[in-house]
């Protein structure tokens, strides 16, 4: 495989910063709403009680997705600047473009990704890309 060009880094790059301004958003929209919900205050109706609490329990996860997807993006830009991005962190090969443009904060070629996803698996341990 070969290296990134300049113009492919700008246009991940630009996908990225976009990415991230989303991901900001959602997180300030569902924290609104969360807090817009708890200032409701405690319904005496014990269903719309169970629905504000998975509500809020969906908002959690949420949160805890659009957080991590952040912490990829900052490591990714990271990555960038210190002249990695792209590269696999496994085996030091190339990521492919086509992968890095389905998923730009990818630490992994596909190969290794899937090495990785079986070892955990096997391992029962939470995939991590």
């Amino acid at each position: 495989m070969t290296k990134l060009t300049q113009e492919q880094i700008k246009h991940l790059t630009r996908s990225m910063d976009a990415r991230f301004a989303n991901e900001m958003e959602e997180i300030r929209a569902v924290t609104e709403r969360a807090r817009n919900q708890r200032d409701e205050g405690v319904s005496a109706d014990w269903i719309d009680a169970a629905l504000a609490d998975a509500t809020l329990a969906a908002d959690d996860a949420v949160i805890d997705q659009d957080a991590q997807d952040v912490r990829d993006i900052i490591a990714a830009r990271a990555r960038l600047a210190a002249g990695t991005y792209g590269i696999c962190m496994d085996c030091g090969e190339a990521i492919a473009y086509e992968r890095l443009l389905a998923y730009p904060t990818a630490k992994r070629c596909i190969h290794c990704q899937r090495l990785h996803e079986q070892e955990s698996a096997m391992r029962g341990v939470p995939r991590a890309s």
